[in-house]
């Protein structure tokens, strides 16, 4: 059998022991063990070591000289099992690290850019990378540890992912400024006629989410142009006289006005969620993160 395996910090902690107090009644007094009990895991220790490490005396043990030798060492063992176990609150301010959040372009300004200043105020050390969310690699991506976090919708996330909701989100019709469509409510067989602009940040088609909406209505919409960032649809809409629908809170929009729908009608909206792989359930840094992106 290994030697090490035979190892315990029971046996670590009574040579401890031994070494301060000299004394095995003393060392079962104080570990609330029998005196047969520690001279069982001192035979093992010395067995393990090849060496007495205790002589008895009139008065107790003497350590030998290897005992000496080992004393340092074993301490700093013990030291280092203690860190490990009772480990100090987590502060952000000592952070020092990197971490990748994976997002939307929109995800990306309406939850990371209102809070970069907390962040930086209260966690100095840390440093962001943002990338762009691909869909189809982010489970994988997530898994390998290239991405620590992901802002998006609960349909593009693994469902085994952990996840907190951040907020919940609606859509708002616009057109571009001076547009006449704003000038009263419009019906929603006029605007399916108008030509939209949809955004499809995931895969890049000319599929957009409302499109089901329409549908369920029985009308289909005119899209003439799919981009691939929310933060391109003002001037696409201004340039094609088109309409398209964004999110309330990149909103309001220079060059853009929201038109008013008939009946206040809206497509679904979604709730925003950060998500990250379960092996970080227990990672302060990322809980202290999400936390405070969710405040």
């Amino acid at each position: 059998m290994n030697k090490v395996s035979r190892l315990g910090v029971r046996q670590l902690r009574i040579f401890a022991a031994l070494i301060k107090t000299r004394n095995l009644s003393a060392v079962a007094d104080q570990m609330g063990l029998t005196q047969q009990a520690v001279s069982a895991n001192l035979t093992t220790l010395r067995e393990v070591f090849s060496d007495p490490l205790f002589a008895r005396t009139g008065r107790g043990v003497m350590p030998t000289a290897l005992a000496l030798e080992l004393r340092g060492e074993v301490d700093d063992i013990l030291a280092a099992l203690e860190r490990l176990v009772e480990r100090a609150p987590f502060d952000p301010a000592q952070v020092v690290g990197t971490l990748n959040v994976s997002a939307s372009d929109y995800a990306h300004q309406v939850v990371i850019a209102p809070k970069l200043a907390q962040i930086r105020q209260q966690a100095p050390g840390l440093k962001l990378i943002l990338s762009e969310m691909l869909v189809d690699a982010v489970a994988n991506k997530m898994a390998s540890g290239e991405i620590d976090l992901v802002i998006s919708l609960n349909d593009y996330v693994p469902a085994h992912f952990s996840r907190q909701t951040l907020f919940d989100e609606h859509y708002v019709c616009v057109a571009g400024a001076g547009s006449p469509l704003a000038k009263g409510r419009i019906s929603l067989s006029t605007l399916a006629r108008q030509p939209h602009v949809v955004v499809s940040p995931a895969r890049a088609n000319l599929i957009g989410s409302a499109d089901g909406w329409f549908q369920a209505r029985g009308l289909t919409r005119e899209v003439i142009l799919s981009v691939p960032h929310f933060l391109l649809v003002p001037s696409m809409v201004s340039t094609a006289n088109a309409v398209a629908f964004l999110p309330s809170r990149l909103l309001p929009s220079p060059g853009l006005v929201a038109l008013r729908l008939e009946d206040d009608a809206c497509p679904p909206g979604y709730q925003l969620i950060a998500a990250w792989h379960p092996r970080s359930n227990s990672n302060p840094l990322i809980n202290w993160l999400v936390g405070l992106l969710s405040s």
